[in-house]
Parts: structure tokens; sequence; C-alpha cells
């Protein structure tokens, strides 16, 4: 028959295990959930990232094509800035809608107008006719200033055979500015440290087509 004593240590050893082994299973427990909650974390981070760097190109292509179809003229200089209406004023908005993103050391900005030629390969003047044309790509600009190790990679993807949706309606003596953004982003900057083999760099592009309100601007 156990003394009092001998009760209590017995009790005692059989509470100290169970105490020994709930620290355990906490301990497994905070090993195991605290990392993968950090991967979520990271992985809501990069989402929200890369979503960003979408719509830095969305803007910067939507805003820039807005600004060209308003025009009433443009200059076809790649260098000067002091005049709003030339290539070089145009690429230099791009960097500042694209920002806090290095446009011009990550990216490239096509800008292609398209019209309806005629025998000679000059646009046609709009008539009254409505007779369905075939858009031919007049001429292409793009920032020389911005040649990188990226740029390569980053040719205008417009097809010279079919430069238009076949959804849109061109007429006769139509007319279309096409505008082009590319942005090499590299996604999982942080979650690549602690998971391998993810997606290396990716190219966000972004065309947006608008008509320009004078045609005769753009020849």
């Amino acid at each position: 028959m156990r003394t009092i004593s001998e009760t209590w240590e017995s009790i005692g050893g059989k509470l100290g295990r169970m105490l020994r082994s709930d620290r355990g299973s906490v301990s497994i427990e905070f090993v195991l959930i605290v990392p993968m909650m950090m991967i979520v974390m990271l992985g809501f981070a990069e989402v929200y990232m890369y979503m960003r760097a979408v719509s830095a190109v969305d803007r910067t292509a939507f805003t820039l094509a807005n600004t060209i179809g308003q025009m009433t003229s443009i200059i076809a200089d790649n260098n000067d800035t002091t005049d709003a209406n030339s290539y070089g004023s145009l690429w230099q908005d791009a960097t500042l809608i694209a920002a806090p993103y290095q446009l011009k050391a990550n990216g490239m900005v096509y800008v292609t107008f398209l019209c309806d030629p005629d025998a000679s390969n000059k646009c046609k003047d709009m008539d009254t006719t409505m007779t369905k044309a075939t858009p031919k790509i007049r001429w292409t600009a793009s920032p020389t200033s911005w040649i990188n190790s990226k740029s390569a990679s980053m040719a205008s993807k417009i097809s010279s055979t079919s430069p238009l949706p076949t959804s849109w309606p061109f007429r006769t003596g139509d007319s279309a500015i096409v505008v082009e953004v590319f942005l090499s982003y590299n996604p999982f900057t942080m979650t690549s440290n602690f998971l391998s083999g993810l997606p290396g760099q990716q190219t966000v592009y972004r065309r947006v087509y608008v008509r320009p309100r004078s045609m005769r601007a753009f020849y």
C-alpha cells in the first residue's frame, strides 16, 4: 500500500510528463504554423505587387493613347521635351505615369499609326460611303534612347497583316492609333527566399487602340 508521499510523487511525475508533452506539442505547432502563415502573407503581398505592376502598365497605355488621340499635331522628335506634341514629351510622360516602376530601364513603348492608304500609299480622306477598308501600318515610333538589356525581347506585337481586332469597325478613309507598353517585372522577390523553383522575370504587356481626333496630324 502506497503512502501519501509516494502517491503525490506519482501524481507529480505524471503531471510533469504531461506538461513536458504539452510544451513539445506547442513547439511543434509553432514551427509548422508560423512559417506557413509567413508564406501566405508573403503570397498576398506578391499578388498585390503584381496587380500593382499590371495596373501601372494599363494606366500608362490608356493615358498615353487617350492623350495622343486628342492631339492635333505630332512632332517626330525623340529628344525634344520642350513641345508637348513631340515624341520626346510622350516618352517622358510615359515614364512619369508608370512610376514608381522604371519604364525607361525596364520597359518599352510603341506608338503605331494605321490608316486606309490609296494606290500611292497615302492615307485616304474620310468619305461618306462607310465601305469596309483594310488598315495598313503607316509608321511606328518608339523611344530610341530606351535601348536596354530587356528591350531586345520587347518588339512590337502589331501584326502587319491584321493590325486591328476583327471586331474593330474600320471604314474607307479611317485611321487608328495603337499604343503598346511593355514592363519587365520580377515576381516573387520576397517569397523566393523561402521557396525555390518559382517563376522568374515576367513581361507585363498592354495594348490600347484609339481613333485620332485629327488624322492629318499623323500623316
